[in-house]
């Protein structure tokens, strides 16, 4: 069961990122191939190291593994963090602004979606230090913070530098700034 749910998301944030990339190739060209490549090594090789300082876990639940780390997981961070440039870019918004609310939106998918989904209610990944959340001041039923502070500032910073990396490539075009 297992390696289906595995397999089935990797198909899934493969599928999903497809998307996502197809209008930032329409965009910015090659550059979002380097932004693509930069995530998932980044997001992959991130994951592993600091799962494996202890701080939290992956389960059987994911599936196929490279190294400590599910396949689809960094497809995911690459999901997150072009959707969340491209929502800002179709608002309207450019350069700095959209740079900064794509980190916003992925802290945000983070705190709402992510962890209290797939960490907390569907056992993916276990935080070591977290059991019963990392904020136990809020009542229980709005406590959705399952992780430590560094995941969501992660989840906000490493999207803006991402996004920010795609941007000064193309300084001079007048398709980000």
């Amino acid at each position: 069961m297992s390696r289906y749910i595995g397999a089935s998301l990797t198909i899934l944030f493969v599928f999903l990122g497809v998307i996502t990339l197809t209008p930032l190739w329409n965009l910015y060209g090659f550059h979002s191939i380097i932004q693509t490549v930069a995530i998932l090594i980044v997001a992959s090789v991130g994951e592993h190291l600091i799962s494996g300082r202890g701080y939290y876990h992956y389960t059987n639940v994911n599936g196929v593994f490279v190294g400590r780390v599910p396949i689809w997981i960094p497809l995911m961070w690459v999901f997150v963090i072009q959707g969340a440039l491209l929502f800002s870019l179709a608002i309207g918004l450019f350069g700095l602004q959209a740079i900064l609310l794509s980190g916003l939106l992925c802290a945000s998918i983070d705190i709402i979606v992510v962890e209290p989904l797939l960490s907390a209610k569907y056992g993916m990944w276990r935080w070591t230090s977290v059991d019963e959340g990392y904020f136990k001041f809020i009542p229980a039923q709005v406590n959705r913070f399952t992780a430590p502070f560094g995941n969501y500032l992660t989840w906000l910073l490493f999207p803006i530098l991402l996004n920010w990396l795609l941007g000064i490539t193309l300084i001079g075009q007048a398709l980000f700034f």
